[in-house]
């Protein structure tokens, strides 16, 4: 009779942990899905300022060619 208490004691143990990884599983697969998504908002604001720059670098090196252009126009 202890036996069968103990056994199922420890069945009422199993599923109460069974069912407490279960909620953090959940809880850890939520946070994952937090931080990819802050991740996937970094990464497109890192695109954006990388095509800025290099935007507002074709333009520099543009306006460059046109002044020298024009420097050589004056000479000659």
């Amino acid at each position: 009779m202890v036996l069968k208490k103990e056994l199922a004691a420890c069945s009422r143990s199993k599923r109460s942990l069974s069912q407490r990884l279960c909620e953090t599983e959940t809880n850890m697969l939520a946070i994952v899905s937090k931080y990819q998504e802050e991740l996937n908002l970094a990464t497109a604001h890192e695109n954006k300022v990388a095509d800025e720059y290099a935007r507002v670098y074709a333009e520099k090196e543009a306006r460059g060619r046109v002044i020298d252009s024009l420097h050589q126009e004056e000479t000659m």
